[in-house]
């Protein structure tokens, strides 16, 4: 039921706004992380930064539906990073690990799956990305609006 009401949220927001994205991916090395802290040796990846988290939750105050997006090896999963950041509950079950799903992001099939996933159109969902090649390029040649994140 929550997960309908955000979904209800973000279209009414979507449409006062002029509009039409309801949900956001975002990448998570370098874009939901800064290359400036270090592994955690616990997570074995960079947390969750704190810029980050304050954006997801006004993201999420808006009605916005989140999902993440990232490249994984077998055995790395993000959601691990998600939980110590105590945001995890923003991405409920809409996580798309490359190892998971077959295929990494510059592969069409990845943004395919995530669009049939979260039963959207690609004019819907917003990429955020650090990385032109694998966030940026392969979600935009499906339509889908894409930002590109730097660094700073």
């Amino acid at each position: 039921m929550a997960s309908r009401m955000t979904e209800d949220r973000a279209r009414w927001r979507a449409y006062r706004c002029g509009g039409p994205i309801t949900h956001v991916a975002l990448d998570y090395g370098r874009t939901l992380t800064s290359g400036h802290d270090d592994v955690d040796a616990v997570l074995g990846m960079r947390p969750v930064n704190a810029a980050a988290k304050a954006a997801l939750w006004e993201l999420d105050a808006v009605g916005v539906v989140l999902a993440l997006v990232s490249n994984t090896r077998v055995g790395q999963d993000r959601r691990a990073a998600l939980k110590a950041a105590g945001v995890d509950g923003l991405f409920g079950p809409r996580v798309y690990l490359s190892h998971q799903l077959g295929a990494d992001k510059s592969d069409p099939r990845f943004f395919a799956h995530v669009l049939d996933d979260l039963g959207v159109g690609p004019g819907q969902l917003l990429v955020c990305g650090n990385n032109p090649g694998t966030d940026i390029g392969p979600a935009a040649a499906l339509g889908i609006p894409a930002v590109l994140l730097a660094p700073s």
